[in-house]
């Protein structure tokens, strides 16, 4: 018996032959084509007029009925994409003449078996004369698909429980010390404004690599979301790597990112969070050739991949201490200046603020900007509970005192609780601490 897939695919093939072909003055020929080209959205951004060579150019598509296909469309972001039946695609000689014009009939189905699951199957009917053309046409299909310029309004999500989401995060509100933020914006400026150019001449990809290192809670995300705005702001296209779909943390999403920048035709920032959970032992080899270069799409407008990590140590050290792998690592501190503290807690209280809640920002240099954050929320939500009018400094001090004991109980739990190499439980003492948090031996 034929699977699903192939049952359709001869339906397709012969009602294309019965009912389309013998009506053709031209030779025919059937080409398994991308399901790009019945793609409603992508073919929108073809642009009009688009050369397909021999002085030909594409001049739009029209719906057909189609007796054995049922016709219907998906939408993805409340926009079309995979459209089922028939579409008639025309090419007519551009403002410089050139050969005789061409049409294509392309019939696509979604089939769904047990070899294939759920995929789009389309089938096209192209001149024989015309095929070098229709194969740029379905090349340029291809590109604007894969590259998501449909969706280039926000950040786009490859791999994620969403597809795309806002960056909603200001330069402004980044609190990091200024030199440090400054070289970051600077580093990265820099490249799509003047190192594209020189990389170019060179003969190298443009192909930049950063790190943002540092231990949890200092900001990372922020600093990439900031980053992703700042780069649309600029007309960039912003691509964010996700493992939160079923298929988790895969290097293959960050290869996918990179093609998908290969093909924007834009300047492109691709973010990963947490590198080191997508560097499984089976993709090491293949991660330092993408790192390298030697695998990595180009993009001729440039790629610039930023990436975050809360575990240093879990990166290998072929990535780590080779230029050009990663080409800089920046190392992201909790708050150490007085003045940052403040201005990110003072940010976080809004109209709550008050010159009294100065006396507790000492106690938060050294800290984490997400335990800032949590300081501020709590301390606020705790106001709101108690029916107060205002915010005393007091709750302040509660809340981070809260947070110091929390922090302090999971480290004792988790030193209580480490397994030995024989799977015993062993009570070590706990280590010296510094504001709550442990320290190092």
């Amino acid at each position: 018996m034929p699977s699903g897939a192939e049952s359709v695919h001869e339906r397709i093939c012969q009602w294309i032959e019965q009912s389309y072909r013998p009506q053709q003055p031209d030779q025919q020929v059937l080409v398994l084509s991308p399901s790009a080209c019945c793609h409603l959205t992508a073919l929108r951004y073809v642009r009009a007029g688009f050369d397909v060579g021999d002085g030909l150019a594409y001049a739009g598509y029209s719906e057909q009925p189609c007796a054995i296909i049922s016709s219907f469309t998906t939408f993805f972001e409340d926009q079309p994409t995979f459209r089922t039946g028939a579409l008639l695609f025309r090419f007519a000689p551009g403002d410089g003449g050139g050969a005789a014009g061409f049409q294509v009939l392309l019939v696509s189905a979604w089939v769904d078996d047990e070899d294939v699951n759920a995929n789009m199957l389309a089938i096209a009917c192209v001149p024989s004369r015309a095929l070098p053309a229709w194969l740029k046409f379905e090349k340029e299909c291809t590109r604007i698909a894969n590259s998501a310029i449909p969706f280039r309004g926000r950040v786009y999500v490859m791999g994620g429980a969403e597809a795309t989401f806002d960056a909603t995060v200001n330069w402004d509100d980044i609190y990091l010390p200024a030199r440090l933020k400054d070289d970051i914006l600077q580093d990265v400026d820099s490249f799509f404004k003047k190192g594209v150019a020189i990389y170019r001449r060179l003969n190298i990809k443009p192909f930049r690599k950063l790190l943002f290192a540092g231990v949890p809670g200092t900001g990372k995300t922020m600093l990439c979301s900031a980053i992703a705005k700042w780069g649309q702001a600029q007309g960039y296209f912003v691509v964010y790597v996700s493992g939160s779909n079923r298929y988790g943390a895969k290097f293959w999403k960050i290869h996918e990112a990179l093609d998908m920048a290969a093909s924007s035709e834009a300047p492109t920032i691709v973010l990963v969070e947490e590198l080191d959970s997508y560097l499984e032992e089976d993709s090491r080899a293949q991660m330092l050739n993408v790192l390298d270069g030697t695998e990595s799409p180009e993009n001729k407008f440039g790629t610039l991949l930023i990436a975050t990590t809360n575990h240093p140590e879990a990166i290998d050290t072929r990535v780590l201490k080779r230029p050009g792998r990663l080409d800089r690592i920046f190392i992201i501190p909790e708050m150490n200046s007085e003045d940052d503290a403040g201005r990110m807690l003072q940010n976080y209280l809004g109209d709550s603020w008050r010159e009294e809640h100065r006396g507790i920002i000492p106690a938060l240099v050294g800290k984490p900007g997400a335990f800032i954050r949590e300081t501020a929320l709590y301390a606020l939500t705790l106001a709101a509970y108690q029916n107060y009018d205002h915010l005393p400094l007091k709750l302040l001090r509660d809340s981070l005192r809260a947070l110091e004991d929390q922090i302090e109980a999971k480290d004792d739990f988790l030193t209580a609780h480490r397994k030995t190499e024989l799977g015993l439980h062993a009570v070590r003492k706990p280590k010296k601490r510094q504001n709550g948090l442990l320290l190092e031996d």
